[in-house]
């Protein structure tokens, strides 16, 4: 297992972009780790990445923090995640969010674009307004209270079947590789 004493493993991914604020990810992680035992497994690649390494050795983090970079298979680290975080500035849909309950994975982001109409607030995890890091910490640290997680984990896969990703991935892929391109 990739968290061999009991940790809380926690995710997440993006590209790294401003818009993403990965350094709210970071801090709150970090503040999670003060209380609990946890790691984050950071996904992805972007212009913010090294300055997110540089902040995890800032706060004494480092150890608990693993940036993997892209993945192919992000749903075999997923299926064992506890908790997903997104505290995006900005966000469509929320795919990456979509997809991490589809694995069982509760989440915690901001309360921005099309993340209310997924994250169901108290069921399938938690919003809170953008860079609240202190709101989605104690969020999070709720979440991950094993008393409380099997229930999201159940809540944030029933509530990515309701979206059928089968029908709705393909169409992601596709402009996401039209935009590649």
């Amino acid at each position: 297992a990739i968290c061999p004493n009991d940790e809380a493993l926690v995710v997440h991914t993006s590209n790294f972009r401003k818009v993403k604020r990965v350094n709210d990810v970071i801090r709150i992680f970090a503040n999670i780790h003060d209380e609990i035992p946890s790691k984050l497994l950071m996904i992805g690649d972007g212009p913010e990445r090294t300055k997110a390494e540089t902040l995890c050795r800032e706060l004494g983090i480092s150890d608990a923090v693993r940036f993997l970079g892209k993945l192919e298979a992000v749903e075999e680290v997923l299926s064992v995640a506890d908790l997903f975080l997104m505290p995006s500035e900005k966000e469509s849909f929320g795919l990456a969010a979509l997809e991490a309950m589809a694995c069982e994975v509760p989440v915690v982001s901001s309360n921005t674009g099309g993340l209310p109409e997924l994250n169901i607030q108290g069921v399938t995890g938690f919003m809170s307004p953008v860079g609240d890091i202190e709101d989605m910490t104690q969020k999070s640290l709720f979440v991950l209270d094993k008393a409380n997680l099997p229930v999201f984990k159940a809540n944030a896969l029933k509530r990515a079947q309701e979206f059928d990703i089968t029908r709705i991935l393909p169409l992601y892929e596709d402009y996401y590789q039209r935009i590649m391109e």
